[in-house]
């Protein structure tokens, strides 16, 4: 079983459409899992199709012949779940998942199916951004703390920091598929094997259309060349529709697309409510401590 666990806000939509791209494309049989009560608490889990609970999420991807699963909203119950496993683990700043959050959940995020959501939003557009940020803290605090209760040291899952990711895709995803044991890397780049490839994946793009027979379907390696063409093709500038890394647009899903955004919202005040509710979470998870930072701007 190969897995990706990831977390709301951590760029998880994102990381899961390349994968799941690239794994159907390659004839591998994907499925991904949401919890509707991210990042408020823990839910039952679904892949639209059915409902299970985490103890039988394992049994469930078995017989369905699953070999590749995105949890999206991850804890390490789902870990243990779905043993064995080759998984990749995908973390962010928590102070920019607070100032990611508090923007999304404001203006951008799908809240028609998430009534925890829209209620939340309600209350955060009648108040103040600096009120509105520690209100984030305490919607988010259940994701946050399935964070800090994470194993980060199991030799079965790569551990990926989403800042490293983005600033790096290509490598990143070559590595991810390198984990899973997915990624082509003996070489034979010559034509007539390029053309092997191509027919296969052509092949396998067929058979997701409807009423077209599974059999036709080609499980490969994931070659390198097409890896990177999902990749380019789901840049952030091209999801932001023009707009570069660092350009925020509030109404965006992806708004800004740039580390170290909290030092731009976070006051004394925020700092101090953040240490108080969630310890060292920052050192922890190896991230810049805060006096590294000259704890966040020096607003009041």
């Amino acid at each position: 079983m190969r897995a990706y666990f990831g977390h709301h806000k951590c760029a998880s939509t994102w990381i899961d459409t390349i994968i799941k791209e690239v794994v159907k494309e390659h004839g591998n049989e994907y499925r991904g899992f949401v919890d509707h009560e991210t990042p408020q608490g823990r839910g039952p889990l679904t892949d639209y199709t059915t409902t299970v609970g985490r103890d039988e999420l394992g049994a469930y991807v078995a017989a369905k012949g699953i070999d590749v699963v995105s949890c999206l909203g991850a804890d390490w119950a789902q870990v243990e779940a779905l043993r064995p496993l080759k998984g990749v683990h995908v973390i962010r700043d928590p102070r920019d998942i607070i100032v990611s959050g508090y923007f999304s959940h404001k203006h951008s995020h799908p809240v028609g199916h998430l009534p925890h959501m829209a209620a939340h939003r309600e209350r955060l557009q009648q108040v103040s951004k600096e009120e509105g940020l520690l209100l984030e803290m305490d919607y988010a605090a259940s994701a946050l703390q399935d964070m800090a209760n994470w194993n980060y040291d199991d030799p079965d899952i790569l551990e990926l920091k989403m800042e490293e990711l983005t600033a790096r895709p290509y490598e990143g995803f070559l590595r991810i598929f390198a984990h899973f044991g997915l990624l082509d890397e003996a070489g034979g780049y010559d034509v007539v094997h390029r053309l092997k490839v191509f027919s296969s994946v052509l092949a396998n793009r067929l058979s997701l259309k409807r009423r077209l027979p599974i059999d036709i379907r080609r499980t490969i390696p994931v070659n390198a060349g097409l890896l990177l063409d999902r990749v380019y093709d789901n840049r952030f500038e091209k999801k932001a529709k023009g707009r570069d890394k660092g350009e925020s647009d509030v109404q965006s899903h992806y708004r800004k697309g740039k580390a170290g955004d909290w030092r731009n919202h976070f006051t004394r005040r925020h700092v101090e409510a953040f240490k108080q509710r969630f310890g060292a979470l920052v050192e922890d998870l190896t991230y810049p401590a805060w006096d590294a930072q000259k704890d966040a701007a020096q607003a009041t």
